[in-house]
């Protein structure tokens, strides 16, 4: 029986996965492209292991030479992958980056469903740490206005460009390049309101001023501020994260810890783990969520 081809697969979508422990590596086919790069913790056997070799990106790390980018000159320029949030496809553009990110994150497309499906029609979410605007387009497309707040001006062209090429770039998107938690005390400072909020903060980061931030020191009280930010009805609000120490149970802990303090009770919360189903069906954890929304 011959072997499938790529354009049998999901696009996007993760198709194979595997490799010796903490030298794992995944396949993607984003847009037409299949792309290979490293996951440590993306471990055991390949289940197609014919594709790999078609790979038009892929990303080499020590020690198995010099870390980059090795990339087939046919790649798409722009390069752009669709994705479905029910009201409005969003076009992604893949942007490699030296890190090895990509610039789309495939574990999150339930959750820019999910964003899309609960907007809030009239009323203000902030999109903290919106890197690539996403989770702001999804909540734009639902009927929300979104205040897109991140501290890197690169993302916030790169954002800018998706809400283009999507077709939402007339869409009440405010783009702020800000530090989360600076723009959040003026919102307090300023008695402004909103229906809720998206947050997918990094384990460590700096803002435009060279404002720090730490997940482990600086999350929960960022989240308390932003619950005091909401007028009810009240939501989303979602909290995504990539780091170790923050996996769903705490996340949802915090969450309804600071709704509760802000005097919001009730509501459905539900969190778990952000993954990518592989085309053997094998998920692949990539972070974890809690989200929230007023019952009301």
């Amino acid at each position: 029986m011959n072997a499938p081809e790529p354009e049998k697969f999901r696009d996007p979508g993760l198709v194979d996965f595997g490799g010796p422990p903490d030298r794992g590596r995944r396949l993607e086919l984003l847009g037409g492209v299949l792309v290979d790069r490293p996951l440590s913790h993306a471990a055991g056997p390949c289940h197609h292991p014919h594709l790999w070799n078609r790979a038009a990106a892929v990303y080499v790390a020590p020690p198995a030479g010099t870390a980059g980018w090795r990339l087939s000159p046919s790649l798409p320029d722009p390069w752009l992958v669709g994705v479905d949030v029910g009201p409005a496809t969003l076009a992604l553009e893949v942007r490699p980056a030296p890190s090895g990110q990509i610039g789309v994150f495939l574990e999150q497309m339930e959750q820019w469903r999910w964003l899309a499906a609960v907007a809030p029609r009239g009323r203000t979410v902030l999109s903290l740490f919106g890197h690539s605007g996403a989770a702001s387009l999804a909540l734009a497309a639902g009927g929300a206005e979104v205040i897109h707040v991140d501290a890197s001006r690169q993302a916030i062209a790169l954002a800018r460009r998706n809400a283009a090429a999507s077709g939402l770039a007339h869409l009440p998107i405010r783009w702020v390049c800000e530090d989360a938690a600076t723009f959040v005390a003026r919102q307090l400072r300023r008695g402004s309101r909103c229906a809720g909020a998206v947050l997918d903060p990094p384990s460590w980061g700096h803002g435009p001023r060279g404002q720090a931030f730490a997940i482990d020191r600086d999350l929960a009280p960022l989240v308390s501020d932003v619950a005091r930010l909401l007028e009810p009805p009240a939501g989303p609000m979602l909290l995504t994260c990539h780091s170790p120490a923050w996996r769903h149970a705490r996340l949802e802990a915090t969450l309804i810890d600071a709704l509760r303090s802000a005097g919001l009770d009730g509501g459905v919360a539900e969190s778990g783990p952000l993954a990518c189903i592989d085309a053997a069906g094998r998920p692949l954890p990539l972070g974890d969520f809690a989200r929230w929304i007023d019952s009301r």
